[in-house]
């Protein structure tokens, strides 16, 4: 079973590991950088199994060596967004039991506001800090950041009692419906089996570069890592700058050539409608794999012009079960009219249809999507809550959520929980959160509040909610638009009518 170590890392020698538009980092340099971080995470008393916070800021060559440094000493990684609230970001940290923390030096201000959040919720243990330079060299010893007694010092014995299971390499969280974020423990054995069977079917070699394109919160990034690693590849690295703005990421694709970029439909439509007329992707990238949404068949074709020296691949499944399904796109079908399939289950997750009493469909139907396999957590059935049919040649395609569970430009994101926040603001009596259809982005969310009612009512406006959602929840997850009604919309049994809101106005 593979699994990372630096060890393997340094087999590949002074071939490049990363690369930058700047510089790169040789496999031999990243393996004694890694080392370095894992020997200051065991000389801190961090033992293997426990959860290890990392977060970048500058998302430079710090982070992935950070990332080789976590589980080279058989820590979980538990990977945070950079600009989620320091609050949610300690309560993660809290709830996994995280004792420390490695971060670049860009990540000092946000760290030193999580270690004041965790304070706050009480947490008596000493938080280590290991800081990385951009370059990925040690910054600071990873010593613990404070000496304050208030902290309160380890205690070996309450801290074994917390280390956990080595099989699991990660934490990931999503978007959870009762409004606190969901762990989902990914092992080593699943990462072995995805980055395995993915490894081959795109015949992924000491040859390629790999674009650095998801957040490590995201399971996509853990293709770009682990999948890059095990082959002897080279991961191409860009800034959030870079790939926030599409110029910006046109430029730095055609500066770094990669052969393989796994991202969200809407980065590739980003980059497509970046480029000039009649100007085409370099022929060295030969494949682009793409999951998180739906791509628009339309928008599809048009990238697939902009690529033409790309095999595509349609790559769906929550993150409860990695990669399940797949798609290998033929350009034949692009017409822009048709839908791509999700395909046929991977070798290493059994898919299964179920109706709604319960029974297996065999052959074409449509129903619940039930995943098993070693990427699945706990090994499943795992039921996707996605509405899935079967077509007459054995391919499935994706027929919506059975639940209110959306995607916003990859990232899964559960209405109720932007509800549950909007709620706690004291002028809000009721609110509700969807997603609405739109030209640019795909899909976008919008909120509607109902105001309390006070008298005199409460003055608010959209901006100060969206202004007070980006304190408590991270910037995926806070609405383009806040609507304030009077009321909200009620079905005949009081529920509030969400189709009725789909149907207001827009601006």
């Amino acid at each position: 079973m593979y699994r990372l170590t630096t060890s393997g890392l340094a087999a590949f020698g002074e071939a490049t590991a990363i690369v930058s538009q700047t510089s790169s980092l040789s496999y031999l340099m990243l393996a004694l950088r890694a080392e370095s971080v894992a020997r200051s995470l065991r000389k801190a008393g961090i033992l293997p199994g426990a959860a290890i916070a990392i977060v970048s800021s500058g998302r430079s060559f710090d982070e992935a060596v950070g990332l080789c440094g976590v589980l080279a000493a058989g820590g979980i990684a538990v990977p945070l967004d950079a600009a989620a609230p320091p609050q949610r970001i300690a309560a993660i940290m809290k709830g996994r039991g995280c004792r420390a923390l490695v971060h670049d030096e860009a990540a000092n201000p946000l760290a030193a506001s999580i270690e004041e959040a965790l304070r706050a919720e009480e947490v008596e243990e000493v938080l280590t800090r290991v800081v990385l330079d951009d370059h990925g060299a040690l910054a600071a010893p990873g010593a613990p950041s404070s000496t304050d007694p208030s902290l309160g010092l380890h205690k070996a014995a309450r801290y074994e009692s917390a280390v956990r299971d080595v099989s699991i390499a990660c934490i990931l969280h999503t978007s959870g419906s009762t409004g606190t974020p969901k762990p989902v423990p990914i092992t080593w054995e699943g990462l072995d089996a995805f980055t395995g069977f993915w490894s081959e079917k795109i015949a992924l070699t000491p040859k390629d570069r790999v674009l650095r394109v998801a957040e490590i919160v995201f399971d996509l990034a853990w293709f770009d890592h682990l999948a890059t690693f095990r082959a002897g590849a080279a991961l191409a690295i860009m800034s959030r700058r870079e790939l926030a703005a599409g110029r910006a990421l046109r430029d730095a694709v055609k500066s770094l050539h990669p052969t393989v970029i796994y991202g969200v439909p809407s980065l590739f439509m980003k980059l497509a409608a970046a480029l000039t007329p009649g100007e085409t992707l370099d022929s060295s990238l030969r494949t682009v794999l793409f999951a998180g949404e739906v791509f628009p068949p339309k928008e599809l074709a048009h990238f697939a012009e902009r690529a033409p020296s790309a095999d595509l691949w349609n790559l769906y499944g929550p993150t409860e079960t990695n990669v399940c399904t797949y798609h290998h796109v033929a350009r034949k079908d692009l017409d822009g009219i048709r839908e791509t399939p999700i395909g046929i289950g991977c070798s290493y997750s059994p898919c299964e249809l179920v109706a709604e009493d319960g029974a297996i469909i065999e052959g074409a139907g449509v129903g619940e999507l039930y995943v098993s396999g070693v990427t699945t957590v706990g090994g499943g059935p795992f039921p996707t809550r996605d509405r899935v049919e079967r077509s007459g040649d054995g391919l499935f395609h994706f027929r919506g959520r059975i639940d209110r569970m959306v995607k916003i430009r990859g990232y899964r994101v559960e209405p109720g929980e932007i509800e549950s926040a909007l709620n706690k603001h004291p002028a809000v009596e009721q609110s509700a959160a969807l997603p609405v259809d739109d030209p640019r982005l795909g899909k976008v969310l919008h909120a509607f509040v109902a105001k309390k009612k006070d008298n005199p009512p409460p003055t608010t406006t959209d901006r100060d909610l969206r202004l007070y959602l980006s304190t408590v929840l991270p910037p995926y997850m806070v609405p383009e638009k806040v609507f304030l009604l009077e009321d909200l919309p009620r079905t005949t049994t009081g529920k509030i009518d969400y189709q009725a809101l789909r149907s207001k106005p827009s601006s």
